[in-house]
């Protein structure tokens, strides 16, 4: 009987859900205030660094904030569409183009434009997306200006406020071979 509690557990229960695609892509889309905390790492070919995560959206506003694992602040980044603000240790830093800011500073090559987007596994009419049988989003491969040779991976889907969203996302970027790793704690949506 042991062994079959453990083992039990052990599998990740698959939810028996069949969404229509397209409702569950406009309550996606009505989420424009949201909270998600959780865990971040980056890797590339000459290095690997994980941070616990803090984003905050409101509409086209937000704040990401990277700490330690203690809790000491890596980064703070906000802005909306036009502008954005990256502070470190080593100062502040402003740019109109929230991507290139971040590239400039910590070398992560990141489409912070579209990741509010993707995060929640929302995608665009142009992108190819592979869906799964309970009709969420598993692959996206991004068809806009910016964000070309991103693959965002989908998995572990959990149902906050009646809406199905991602709890691990994976973005690898096939030019620079860098990869991306999301692992939510918690969503809040207002």
């Amino acid at each position: 009987m042991f062994v079959f509690v453990i083992s039990s557990c052990a599998t990740q229960q698959i939810p028996e859900v069949k969404l229509q695609v397209d409702a569950h892509q406009l309550k996606l889309a009505e989420q424009k205030s949201w909270l998600l905390k959780g865990k971040i790492g980056f890797k590339n070919n000459t290095k690997k660094q994980s941070a616990n995560l803090r984003w905050q959206q409101s509409f086209s506003e937000y704040q990401l904030n990277l700490t330690t694992i203690i809790g000491t602040s890596i980064l703070k980044m906000s802005g909306s569409d036009q502008f954005s603000t990256l502070i470190t240790d080593d100062g502040t830093y402003k740019d109109t183009n929230a991507s290139k800011l971040i590239s400039r500073i910590t070398g992560w090559e990141l489409p912070v434009e579209s990741l509010q987007f993707w995060v929640k596994g929302q995608y665009g009419v142009n992108d190819q997306i592979t869906l799964s049988e309970q009709g969420w989003v598993t692959q996206l491969i991004p068809d806009c200006t910016h964000c070309a040779n991103w693959i965002i991976d989908y998995d572990d889907y959990q149902i906050v406020k009646d809406i199905w969203l991602p709890h691990k996302i994976t973005l690898n970027n096939q030019s620079n071979n860098s990869q991306l790793l999301i692992k939510v704690n918690t969503w809040s949506l207002k």
